[in-house]
């Protein structure tokens, strides 16, 4: 038997884990944070080093049994065989369609949080501007094409 139960068994944990953490990140976000929205993205990318390292065992186990091809591993010849195997390697389906499950979660969490997080950066780059007392449709070309905000006289800093 291959011994690859383990590494699906953690990756199911780490993926519960991530997910967690993006549902604490879109929280964070509504607070605006940012201590904890840095502590929440180091953490997250610690969990996700350790799920590329699990990927990377899996694949090594995977081509020592000659379950995949050496020079081109892929998870759909993984699948093919999974498939073909009795019901002994059940327990391992089950795995694998759980953590095919929690990271369909987590992309879409993840994904909701980079239009929140793209949202807060549009916002507060408009707010700034005001500060500044710049408009975006009040831009001119320079020499290089690129284009610049024209200065308000009636900036909130002279104001």
């Amino acid at each position: 038997m291959i011994p690859i139960t383990p590494i699906f068994i953690r990756s199911k944990e780490i993926l519960k884990e991530l997910s967690s953490l993006l549902d604490e990140e879109r929280l964070a976000y509504g607070k605006l944070d940012s201590e904890i929205i840095i502590n929440l993205s180091e953490q997250k990318q610690t969990l996700l080093d350790e799920m590329n390292q699990l990927n990377e065992k899996r694949i090594n186990v995977l081509i020592k049994f000659d379950v995949v091809d050496r020079k081109k591993p892929t998870e759909e010849a993984f699948k093919n065989w999974l498939n073909t195997q009795d019901s002994s390697m059940d327990n391992i389906r089950l795995l694998m369609q759980d953590c095919e499950a929690l990271l369909k979660q987590c992309k879409i969490k993840n994904n909701t949080n980079a239009r929140i997080l793209n949202t807060l950066q549009k916002r507060n780059k408009h707010l700034f501007e005001l500060l500044q007392g710049h408009s975006s449709k009040n831009k001119v070309y320079t020499a290089r094409g690129s284009t610049r905000p024209i200065s308000s006289k009636h900036t909130l800093g002279r104001a």
